[in-house]
């Protein structure tokens, strides 16, 4: 069954053309992501959706009595509301059953003909079904799995803050239970543990979904469907992201075939239409036919102009990694942190080594900021040693970026931050950040979240830094920015560590993960797949599996063990020739260690105890490089298997 039809749909704001000409269905039960770049009309096209407005032109038709609701929008409430009342909101529908069966449970006093009594046993039914007598159960589901703990549930909701307020809004809309969900960036402001218990909930809700997010997991567990806004227009694609990035790559290797056909087109026409010039001195009709090739010529590179313009402004940025630090880069030896006297982390112990790539995580408020304001200088140690090695410079990327000037453009922000730049050197390094053109006399405050982090790295790119602190550094942008700052982060060859809750980030960037939990830090040598499984072995260990829905235990049956998302042979092989050359790097950075161990081995000969804890040192490097020489010749070995898979297709 259709439950909502868009047709042709157009909308502008004054010259600006966001939608040119949208057209889709929404299908009773369809879960479907909706991507696109910053900017592009997503939120446009939800507030449509809403009423919140109207059309230019086009058809917009929800099939009536259907209930929607917007996470985006957050409603008014009289003052001293609470959190807990203002989810409780959400069984209004419940309520209003509940007064009509107390209306006609009075007229049966007086009446009890059939018609009456039928009316009341479908309501009743209806009522039960909808999961009347499981409200305080409902809530006590939602509350836990959102992390709302009862002192927050009392607070009044005019004082949250808008991450807070967003988080309460979304728990008010699961408890309505609407026929249709309308979500925008519903993963904002969650931690992950809150994160993975929506997609639970979103993996078992039976109503239609339309969610944006650039949380690519998230959209993997949750969406059956992809339709992306690019241009004014609707592309849609079957399956989740996974699936429509395979589309997608596979597109583009046929994009650069025929890209490559046309090259040879050019080259060949160019060399006839040349001679036919020559010879048409005395021909008319060749000199025409050389005139008409150099016409043809012309529109094949008009439209690989556009087609690069559209798909392929490579942004051509790296970070200094500040040169040579020493081996050890951070030692923290039972350090206690917190604010006002009150200790909020202690007995914090761990050491960063060269060229490591670690993942800070854990519930929000359980002290990850406070961590990194501590190793950024803005809060002392209450106690223990904080112990920096050798040459380390630090470099910061904050969650919130913010600018001294922001009504100053990005050229004179460059100038004016570096004093030694001429302005056609800083129009040069803008370049390299694709900042072109016109858009260098931007003003700061238009940029949006994406353009910000881009002017934020620009200006770090004339830092030496090989140790860089992260927090939170793909909140807030769109998914080609996400793409943007990992690859520039997998060519930096410094010191990482930080915080993040988008797991596609965490698998791709991480070979060690810090866990903050219980007022400390929790050691774990290995990525994120590896965590993922230790983490899910304890919860099986600490208490018996909770039966599964039929549906899901069939497709985690087919799902490999990789982030359960089913990838095509192109993005396996592509996943693991990513995973091997960041296991390569790593191999490297301990052979160096080793390298540099055994000179301080042999320059400390004659101290027995350095020469002791040192040969203790080198023992543990040599287990770990065992271990990573393993997970190497396993990857080598799925891609053996890959490549045999293949060359057995072309045979057949």
């Amino acid at each position: 069954m259709i439950w909502i039809t868009a047709t042709q749909l157009q909308k502008s704001f004054g010259e600006h053309v966001v939608l040119s000409d949208v057209s889709f269905e929404l299908r009773q039960g369809e879960h479907v992501g909706l991507i696109g770049r910053n900017g592009s009309g997503k939120s446009t096209l939800f507030r449509l959706l809403c009423g919140q407005m109207q059309p230019d032109g086009g058809t917009l038709t929800v099939a009536p009595g259907l209930r929607m609701e917007v996470l985006e929008q957050i409603p008014h409430y009289p003052e001293g509301t609470t959190v807990e009342q203002v989810m409780r909101t959400g069984f209004a529908p419940l309520r209003d059953m509940e007064a009509q069966l107390a209306a006609l449970r009075e007229q049966m006093e007086q009446d009890a003909s059939p018609a009456l009594l039928q009316s009341y046993d479908r309501l009743h039914a209806r009522y039960e079904s909808e999961g009347g007598y499981e409200q305080d159960l409902s809530f006590a589901r939602v509350a836990t799995g959102l992390h709302l703990e009862e002192q927050f549930l009392t607070r009044p909701f005019e004082a949250l803050s808008g991450g807070e307020k967003t988080k309460v809004n979304l728990a008010r809309i699961m408890l309505a239970n609407p026929d249709i969900l309308l979500l925008d960036e519903p993963t904002n402001h969650l931690d992950m543990a809150s994160i993975e218990w929506t997609e639970e909930f979103l993996f078992h809700y039976k109503g239609t979904v339309l969610l944006i997010s650039h949380d690519r997991t998230f959209l993997d567990s949750t969406v059956n469907r992809i339709m992306e806004l690019e241009y004014g227009k609707i592309t849609d694609y079957a399956g989740n992201y996974s699936e429509y990035m395979d589309y997608k790559e596979q597109l583009a290797e046929l994009q650069q075939r025929h890209y490559e056909r046309e090259q040879k087109e050019i080259k060949r026409l160019e060399t006839v239409s040349t001679r036919l010039l020559g010879w048409g001195i005395q021909t008319e009709r060749l000199s025409r036919a050389a005139l008409s090739m150099r016409k043809r010529i012309a529109r094949l590179r008009e439209n690989q102009t556009q087609r690069m313009r559209q798909n392929n402004r490579r942004i051509r940025a790296s970070l200094d990694d500040g040169g040579r630090s020493g081996f050890d880069v951070l030692s923290l030896k039972d350090v206690a942190v917190g604010y006002d006297g009150k200790k909020l982390l202690e007995h914090v112990s761990f050491e960063l080594k060269k060229g490591e790539r670690v993942a800070l995580l854990g519930d929000n408020g359980a002290g990850k900021t406070t961590l990194f304001k501590l190793l950024c200088g803005e809060l002392p140690a209450m106690e223990g040693r904080v112990k920096w090695g050798a040459n380390v410079k630090v470099g910061l990327m904050p969650q919130n970026l913010v600018f001294e000037h922001p009504e100053r453009t990005l050229l004179d922000t460059l100038l004016w931050e570096r004093p030694g730049l001429t302005a056609q050197m800083a129009r040069d390094r803008l370049a390299s950040y694709d900042f072109l053109g016109e858009e260098v006399f931007k003003p700061v405050a238009d940029l949006s979240g994406g353009e910000r982090a881009r002017l934020k790295h620009c200006l770090l790119s004339f830092e030496p830094i090989n140790l860089f602190l992260l927090d939170e550094p793909t909140n807030h942008l769109d998914i080609p920015s996400r793409e943007w700052v990992e690859s520039v982060l997998e060519e930096y060859e410094g010191t990482l560590l930080f915080i993040s809750h988008d797991r596609y980030f965490i698998s791709r960037m991480a070979s060690r993960i810090l866990t903050v939990e219980q007022g400390t830090v929790h050691d774990f040598r290995g990525d994120f797949e590896a965590y993922q499984q230790a983490r899910e072995a304890r919860r099986q260990t600490a208490a018996p599996a909770a039966p599964k829905a039929p549906a899901k235990e069939a497709a985690e049956a087919k799902a490999p063990a990789d982030g359960g998302r089913a990838l095509s042979p192109l993005r396996q092989e592509r996943t693991l020739q990513r995973r091997q050359a960041a296991c390569e790097k790593e191999i490297a950075a301990l052979e160096q260690q080793l390298l540099q161990l055994k000179e301080e081995m042999e320059r400390s000969m004659s101290d027995y105890e350095t020469l002791f804890e040192l040969t203790q040192r080198q023992a543990a490097l040599e287990t770990q490089l065992e271990e990573l020489y393993e997970q190497w010749s396993g990857f080598a070995e799925q891609l053996e298997a890959l490549e045999s898979e293949k060359e057995k297709e072309k045979e057949q």
